[in-house]
């Protein structure tokens, strides 16, 4: 499977082919489409980092549109870098700014219908998942911290938990982050994969002088594929080789807007 970019109405995004599947909507966002200027040009979702509020949900109202969602119901959290993942419900619907989100998490569930559920990054790992037979999707945020504390790995757990979802089921996709070729770190990131994932880690890190590669988007594959998911799409777009196309906090130096995974379940199961 891969990823296909589409562009409605100037909205450019990508979709995974593992998702298109069950009549869910569900995208990666790029920074283009928006009405947000410099230096949140121009599709920026984060309410955060100094854009205007009219222009955020200016911005939001055109990915409904151009994705297929009702941006009025959305939903996201306020990223802390955890491993909390937490249950979005129907009364969550509409809290998208940053101040009105109802959860410090960095990843939702639901089997809500209509409910999009959001997950941002700039670098880290967006991961939305959709299990067709439970009805349950699923949206993650994994930096290094949340990646070395299994945050995929416990929200599909939750989900199985929450929903009865069945992990051979499940569909996932990895969306646009940081890849290999950048992410460069010190020895501290590599030591917290090997405590988290023992020496299987060593495939996902490549040292080069005195600093340290580091794949994040494999590690999350390999904590889906421990939960037993099987149906796995990874975006190779690397955002800091791609910053007029994505948002790159390192290659901003943190003067930027932030990219999106979306994800929402359809009122009825298609048929």
């Amino acid at each position: 499977m891969s990823f296909t970019e589409h562009n409605v109405n100037g909205v450019i995004f990508d979709t995974a082919g593992t998702l298109s599947v069950g009549g869910v909507r569900h995208a990666f966002t790029t920074r283009h489409g928006g009405v947000s200027p410099a230096p949140f040009d121009s599709l920026n979702l984060a309410s955060n980092r100094g854009d205007r509020e009219e222009n955020i949900l200016e911005n939001y109202r055109r990915l409904g549109a151009a994705v297929g969602f009702d941006a009025s119901r959305a939903v996201g959290c306020r990223q802390i870098h955890s491993d909390l993942v937490r249950v979005a419900r129907e009364e969550d619907a509409g809290k998208i700014l940053w101040d009105e989100r109802p959860y410090d998490a960095d990843a939702l569930i639901t089997n809500v219908p209509n409910l999009p559920l959001f997950a941002y990054g700039t670098d880290c790992c967006m991961i939305t998942v959709y299990d067709p037979t439970s009805r349950s999707i699923a949206a993650i945020h994994a930096g290094w911290r949340g990646t070395a504390n299994g945050i995929a790995r416990k929200a599909v757990e939750k989900m199985i938990a929450e929903f009865g979802s069945r992990p051979e089921e499940i569909c996932a996709a990895i969306g646009p982050s940081i890849s290999q070729c950048c992410f460069e770190t010190d020895m501290d990131v590599p030591q917290a994969m090997l405590r988290a994932f023992g020496g299987e880690a060593n495939a996902f890190i490549e040292k080069r002088g005195e600093k340290y590669f580091v794949d994040n988007k494999g590690l999350n594959k390999l904590w889906l594929t421990r939960a037993g998911v099987t149906k796995i799409d990874v975006s190779p777009a690397c955002t800091m080789c791609q910053p007029d196309r994505f948002w790159s906090h390192r290659y901003t130096k943190g003067h930027r807007g932030s990219d999106t995974g979306i994800i929402r379940l359809p009122e009825e199961a298609a048929t």
